[in-house]
């Protein structure tokens, strides 16, 4: 690296003066990607990082090959039901994507339902964002993404023609299929950002589409959902830009609609004006509502379907101090709800007469529990039969590769439908454990950790850290972000790996989450130091050995992190990093920005434009702090962090010191979107290349001591 020096594009200088604080921006030109001095810059930026990590080829081929060695065998999740079928995926050897198949339930042999390795363009990049089968197998609708946008296009297939009958021109997201079999309603998103602002009613048959729905306030969001038992459809009006099918997120306002009467009049049930949180699912005769109008933790009410204001509520499950009412599940004769208390989650399941029948709780403290099975898709959501007394849940975390089972809630047994079977991985090689740290305000803050079981003493430590919107990161073994496929390699040599559950993440409820937001963002920054400093007090961490990482929201963190205690820690990895949040809620044009300004706050008000200001990492960058080696990534084509942010970030930081601060490393991807990769060879590269990257730092480190 001596004779490497890093690029440098050209400054062009731009003053804002906003609340009598004057900001220069010498970067926002990068914003134009199709400028040839923009692909210039990156092209260079792409070249310096391989040639200031080319003596690191020989690790980076060994961790590919270890990544790839652990890819789970062949063998698939358990098939769903819909109608008369049941829905699988097949992989065939030398294709790049596994296929939709389904069988009738009731025997007979298999039909290719969605084959992505036949769609131009899938060979470079795929990502399915819904697989919805109609009630009765006529028509599936499917959208995927090829791009890395998250704009996924909509197709109606026939599968009684063979043949594709209706395709959508603009992007769209949730959808559900009314009880006629031929009526589909979608959220559309709006051409100018990342907001899902109306609902479209399809008549396949006809091909006909119409706006049932608009939302005219530009900081909500409406999405679609059909009830457990089918027999409801819902409309959300959330005030959240997580749109995630996994998380069940409390609405502003829910309206209704029989799902056998798709053309009908959608009735409100909740008016926004309550300023209540609600979830809403149908169950027998009754509404059930989770709602938040007894407190931050949620309980549970039920009430008559032809009236159910809050007049005639009954509980059903108490608001409880510390215990979050996370989701809500039905059966014919049961329902579950999945609460967490601490990071321990739990399902527990009632009958008919409110009667506790079951509690399935994991044998692990911090874990992913699901309760349903997933197409995987980007806006998929998990079903269960509806019929019958027999729950489906999956299991994983950072010790047990996913397993699925198969829960009577009849006479409380369990029986395991599918494994993983990981190559050559043994957990009685791993532990995994939660401790606390002690916040400066005094509050326990958890962390979530994994180490092989004979590591002895202090050693490297990887902290992975969100902390934004209320979203929960819990272990998983295959989450792509925090797959232990690519950390076993740490582990391996002698790095531990944890998740700190800071504060403005949803771990512990939503007081977790408002505790860290807009003037008090500052929190999460501070937990995450707390933690840090706790494992070192700990014997745990050593002080010269932590290694911090977060992507998206998460990279923001850690930047802004960094800035503030550049001593603590070894190395920095932001992956797609919100790297210039005070633009971000600026510029309503960004693609969640406006939505955003609940999390971070709004910078047109004076005194919420101080708080930001004290901590976004461009405009923070000065010639006065030296900051730890960082890797930053992102991708040209990410519909989520725009290209340009974390660019001009590293371009504002190289400008700040003389030398251009040759550790710090930028990777700029021209395939794939916000998540990377989505199939191949590139998945287990880029994890290498940020793992060859992190352990080189420690070992600098060490040999430095």
């Amino acid at each position: 690296m001596v004779n490497l020096q890093p690029p440098l594009p050209r400054a062009e200088p731009r003053i804002r003066v906003l609340h009598d604080d004057v900001t220069i921006d010498c970067y926002r030109w990068l914003r134009d990607r199709e400028h040839p001095d923009v692909r210039a810059y990156l092209e260079a930026e792409n070249s310096y990082a391989e040639q200031a990590t080319a003596h690191l080829a020989g690790l980076k081929a060994k961790l590919i090959a270890e990544i790839e060695g652990r890819q789970p065998r062949e063998g698939a999740p358990p098939a769903f039901r819909v109608g008369p079928f049941e829905y699988f995926q097949r992989q065939e050897r030398g294709l790049s994507h596994p296929a939709w198949w389904r069988r009738p339930e009731s025997g007979g042999s298999a039909e290719l339902v969605l084959d992505p390795n036949a769609i131009p363009g899938a060979e470079v990049f795929y990502k399915l964002g819904v697989f919805e089968p109609s009630d009765d197998g006529r028509y599936v609708a499917f959208s995927f993404d090829i791009i890395g946008d998250e704009r996924f296009k909509l197709t109606v297939r026939d599968m009684a023609e063979g043949r594709d009958v209706w395709q959508d021109t603009g992007s769209a997201g949730h959808v559900i299929w009314a009880a006629d079999n031929r009526t589909l309603f979608f959220a559309r998103e709006r051409t100018d950002r990342r907001h899902h602002d109306r609902i479209i009613r399809l008549d396949v048959e006809v091909g006909n589409c119409q706006v049932v729905f608009e939302e005219s306030n530009e900081r909500l969001a409406v999405l679609p959902r059909r009830s457990a038992s089918g027999a409801w459809l819902f409309l959300d009006v959330l005030t959240t830009s997580d749109y995630s099918p996994s998380v069940q997120r409390g609405a502003a306002e829910v309206w209704c609609l029989p799902a056998n009467d798709p053309g009908g009049q959608w009735r409100r049930i909740l008016a926004r004006g309550l300023g209540y949180e609600v979830f809403a699912e149908h169950w027998g005769d009754k509404f059930l509502f989770r709602v938040d109008d007894a407190g931050p933790y949620w309980r549970l009410v039920c009430a008559p379907i032809n009236d159910p204001s809050p007049s005639c509520w009954e509980q059903v499950v108490p608001h409880r101090a510390g215990v979050t009412l996370e989701e809500v599940h039905v059966l014919e004769q049961h329902l579950v709800v999945l609460e967490r208390e601490g990071l321990q989650p739990r399902l527990v399941s009632r009958d008919g007469s409110g009667e506790v029948v079951a509690t399935i709780v994991p044998d692990e403290p911090s874990c992913t529990l699901k309760v349903g099975l997933s197409a995987g898709g980007h806006y998929s959501v998990a079903r269960h039969p509806f019929r019958g007394s027999k729950l489906t849940y999956s299991v994983s975390s950072f010790v047990t590769p996913d397993i699925v089972v198969e829960h009577d809630l009849a006479d409380d047994r369990s029986v395991v439908l599918y494994t993983t079977d990981v190559p050559g991985y043994d957990p009685a090689q791993y532990v995994a454990t939660v401790v606390v740290a002690e916040a400066e305000d005094g509050v326990q803050v958890p962390i979530s950790l994994v180490a092989r079981r004979d590591r002895t003493g202090p050693g490297p430590v990887l902290l992975f850290v969100y902390g934004c919107y209320g979203i929960s990161k819990w272990p998983s073994f295959f989450a792509r972000s925090l797959s232990m496929t690519a950390a076993l390699s740490l582990l391996d040599r002698g790095v531990a790996f944890g998740i700190v559950h800071v504060r403005g993440g949803g771990e512990l409820g939503r007081p977790w989450h408002e505790a860290a937001i807009r003037d008090r963002k500052c929190i999460t920054h501070t937990d995450l130091i707390a933690a840090a400093e706790g494992l070192v007090e700990r014997g745990f961490a050593t002080r010269d050995g932590i290694v911090i990482q977060g992507r998206s929201a998460g990279g923001g963190t850690v930047l802004a992190t960094a800035d503030l205690r550049p001593d603590l820690f070894r190395a920095v990895l932001a992956e797609v990093p919100l790297a210039d949040i005070l633009d971000t809620e600026m510029d309503f044009t960004m693609p969640v920005g406006l939505i955003e300004t609940a999390e971070y706050g709004d910078p047109h008000i004076a005194q919420e434009y101080q708080h930001l200001r004290s901590y976004d990492p461009y405009y923070n960058l000065s010639t006065v702090r030296q900051r730890p080696p960082t890797y930053i990534d992102a991708a040209l084509d990410d519909g989520q962090v725009l290209h340009y942010q974390p660019a001009r970030y590293v371009a504002q930081r190289r400008s700040c010191v003389a030398d251009r601060d040759p550790e710090l490393v930028f990777r700029m991807r021209t395939v794939g979107g916000h998540a990377g990769a989505s199939h191949g060879s590139g998945i287990a590269e880029e994890a290498a290349f940020r793992m060859a990257w992190a352990l080189d730092q420690l070992r600098r480190k060490v040999s430095q001591a």
